[in-house]
């Protein structure tokens, strides 16, 4: 792995200046409207915070023109924002959203990306950030957009002690806990990777263990309850063990390219660790073997079909 960055932005700055910062202190910019995106955005206009918002899809924008709420038409009009979230789908695009952001923010604004992208995009993004004297923060989440609307996700923050200090007010609308991981972002971005290979691999074993009951005369809600009543009551076992029983693979949470994109990085960085994920592996080839069959717009937890349509069901 390459050498982490670690620089502190400062203790300086307008955020800074306001050490009780609230609604009425903050103007707070969202950039990316997909689901995701759209939940932070709708959560911090409830809570009365100047919000100006941007998608590339200006429709988007436009919806949320309301209030307290400002449809920026260019990353320009997020210059006079404290705190800037991003929610976009991929390193490119986070790569795109920082260059763009680091030439209007104010000195000490601070970018706070919420995707979910390699360790080695983050690093990049944060020292686009760190170079201008801005802030950066990596705070991907575990959860989806529905938790995410309920204010339910758990956010996975990492940076500058101080910066996530002064950033922990919007963080804290808009999930139930955050976890802080340290003042170097990419661990966050690990960290998400990690979270995602453990809920597609419980996909994968619940979608293998309910098509063998089912396949054996097991009413597959029986099954479902049986094991999440007794010693599989974990939330991802119960969430998407419910879609796999119900075969409720839309509106997805996470789509399935999505999730091969998430997959791949993790194991991407788990060879440059030198650490071995035979299981990741194999549920990345079943993800893939899912868009093969042209199922790209259903939930991930299409894992468990797939497990139903390889026994014969």
């Amino acid at each position: 792995m390459s050498k982490a960055l670690s620089e502190n932005t400062g203790t300086s700055g307008r955020i800074a200046d306001h050490p009780a910062c609230s609604a009425e202190t903050l103007c707070v910019g969202v950039v990316g409207l997909g689901r995701m995106g759209a939940a932070f955005a709708s959560n911090l206009i409830q809570d009365s915070f100047k919000t100006v918002v941007f998608d590339r899809d200006t429709q988007k924008a436009r919806t949320f023109a309301q209030g307290r709420a400002v449809a920026a038409g260019s990353y320009e009009a997020l210059s006079d924002c404290d705190v800037v979230i991003s929610m976009v789908p991929d390193d490119a695009a986070i790569r795109s959203v920082a260059e763009q952001l680091s030439g209007v923010l104010a000195t000490n604004a601070v970018h706070v990306s919420m995707s979910t992208i390699s360790p080695d995009a983050a690093r990049e993004a944060a020292h686009v950030h760190y170079t201008v004297g801005q802030g950066y923060l990596s705070a991907p989440v575990l959860g989806n957009p529905d938790l995410a609307a309920a204010r339910k996700l758990y956010i996975l923050a990492a940076g500058a002690s101080e910066t996530i200090a002064r950033c922990m007010p919007v963080l804290e609308r808009l999930g139930q806990r955050v976890f802080v991981l340290g003042e170097v972002p990419e661990l966050a971005n690990t960290f998400k990777l990690a979270g995602n290979v453990l809920t597609a691999s419980t996909m994968q074993s619940m979608g293998e263990v309910l098509a063998f009951l089912r396949k054996a005369g097991v009413d597959p809600h029986v099954a479902f309850s049986v094991l999440t009543e007794s010693l599989f009551d974990g939330k991802v076992h119960k969430a998407y063990g419910g879609k796999i029983v119900n075969q409720r693979y839309a509106p997805p949470g996470m789509t399935v390219p999505l999730a091969v994109k998430d997959l791949r990085l993790a194991l991407t960085e788990a060879e440059t660790l030198r650490t071995p994920m035979p299981i990741a592996s194999v549920v990345r080839d079943r993800l893939v073997a899912a868009s093969a069959r042209g199922w790209d717009d259903l939930d991930w937890s299409v894992l468990g079909k797939l497990a139903a349509f390889s026994a014969g069901l």
